[in-house]
């Protein structure tokens, strides 16, 4: 989103802190994990069938082929589109194949083009498909583009990837990976969904390291046929450090923030949940004070045992 002199690069993430107030697992707020899943129109009916995780992704289109790999929802009950107010319409008809592989295909008719979205219900999960939200310029070099902004949140990665028009017969041999340069070797990823030019995919647990001195990481694509497809595409990211302590005491929250310069600056805001003080809730850093181990904020809890820590960062660029 843009304001009058700054463009903002926002990420929005809750961490959940256990034991005392030591870091152990994520839940984004928009991302592969929602367990909110009645904001998103479901009914209780479904909500109820459809317990398992949330995964949101992007594709530029939602008519033709699209390839759903089978581990993100097993058995499909349900598709439903969603319009621009991500309210959930009828059930829809669409032709589903299981391939040899066992993954899905779809074929989307034309007339479900003018769709903001689909909610593809299965037993193990459900894939929420909506297009992108803004028009935006693709990200990298090469034939392997982003059609987003990159950001790795705590290890994760959630990317949508798109490159020259393939001919799709055997969706499981396409696999993706991110280098990483400490010992350059590669990290792999999941596609959970393909279309014939792009790839909607995730990864888990990437080390700082895979974003190099130039903010640029290296994706690369290996297709059906054995052949790869690689480009550098910027990126960043941030991991939030939380200090083990007693209930009742403060702790300090740190951060450290890779692939960008040393004077530009993040902006931190955090929500005070119940029986939590964070203070500052607000607060601005150049990069090169952050990875110093400069005090973002602190926390003071109430609460023994997990408990989550809401907080959006802004990425601040003249």
């Amino acid at each position: 989103m843009k304001a009058s002199k700054l463009f903002f690069s926002v990420v929005s993430i809750t961490i959940l802190v256990c034991g005392l107030l030591s870091t152990q697992s994520i839940a984004r707020e928009k991302g592969s994990y929602n367990s909110s899943l009645d904001k998103n129109g479901i009914d209780g009916s479904e909500l109820a069938m459809a317990a398992p995780p949330l995964y949101e992704l992007e594709l530029t289109s939602l008519s033709g082929e699209i390839f759903i790999n089978p581990t993100y929802t097993g058995k499909i009950n349900s598709i439903r589109t969603l319009n621009r107010n991500e309210l959930l319409g009828e059930k829809v008809e669409i032709e589903t194949r299981t391939l040899t592989d066992n993954w899905k295909k779809l074929i989307v008719p034309s007339s479900l083009s003018g769709a903001f979205g689909l909610v593809i219900s299965g037993k193990n999960g459900i894939i929420k498909i909506t297009l992108p939200q803004e028009a935006s310029p693709s990200f990298g070099s090469g034939n392997l583009k982003s059609i987003s902004d990159l950001f790795i949140e705590f290890g994760s990665l959630h990317a949508t990837f798109s490159f020259p028009a393939q001919n799709i017969l055997e969706p499981s041999k396409f696999e993706v990976g991110i280098l990483n340069n400490s010992d350059n070797s590669f990290i792999n990823g999941d596609i959970i969904a393909l279309k014939n030019n792009q790839a909607a995919v995730t990864f888990q647990n990437l080390p700082s390291t895979v974003v190099n001195k130039e903010g640029l990481i290296r994706v690369s694509l290996r297709k059906s046929d054995g052949t790869f497809i690689n480009s550098d595409i910027p990126a960043w990211g941030y991991n939030i450090i939380v200090s083990e302590t007693d209930t009742g005491v403060a702790a300090p929250i740190t951060a450290e923030i890779f692939g960008l310069q040393d004077n530009e600056e993040i902006r931190f805001s955090f929500i005070s949940l119940r029986g939590q003080i964070i203070n500052p809730s607000m607060k601005t850093l150049r990069v090169g004070e952050i990875n110093k181990g400069v005090e973002v904020s602190t926390i003071t809890t109430k609460i023994e045992g997990p408990q989550p820590i809401t907080v959006t960062v802004k990425r601040l660029s003249n």
